[in-house]
């Protein structure tokens, strides 16, 4: 049973005007470790950190979970499966939401055109 549905669109320009705007700090207070050094290798960083953030956004809208309280960015964490497919792990009170909603399943999809990146995310429950 769908228990939560998330989407955002984001111009991938914003995103590289405020990493250029505030440098490392933006990167440290947006994304993971491993997020960071996925995104930052590529010759063009800015539609991966941008689709990355979409997702993080998708995922608090299908949370329903607003943008207040204890929740960090880096509790929205995007990662690839070997076959390069993108998948969420949450951490933090994040992961902690999800437990308490029984989300069992978690779905992502990424895209990017030059211009904008956009991100949908479904969440499942074991009921049907």
């Amino acid at each position: 049973m769908i228990v939560g549905l998330g989407v955002d669109l984001i111009e991938i320009e914003r995103v590289k005007a405020a990493h250029l705007k505030h440098g490392q700090r933006f990167i440290d207070r947006l994304f993971t470790p491993a997020e960071a050094k996925y995104c930052l290798k590529k010759s063009d960083p800015y539609p991966s950190l941008a689709g990355r953030f979409a997702a993080k956004e998708a995922v608090i809208k299908a949370m329903s979970h607003g943008f207040g309280g204890r929740w960090k960015w880096p509790h929205i964490e995007v990662v690839k499966e070997p076959s390069g497919k993108p998948t969420l792990k949450l951490h933090g009170i994040m992961e902690k939401l999800r437990v308490e909603r029984k989300i069992e399943k978690m779905h992502l999809t990424i895209a990017h055109s030059k211009r904008d990146a956009t991100a949908t995310v479904i969440f499942e429950s074991g009921k049907s």
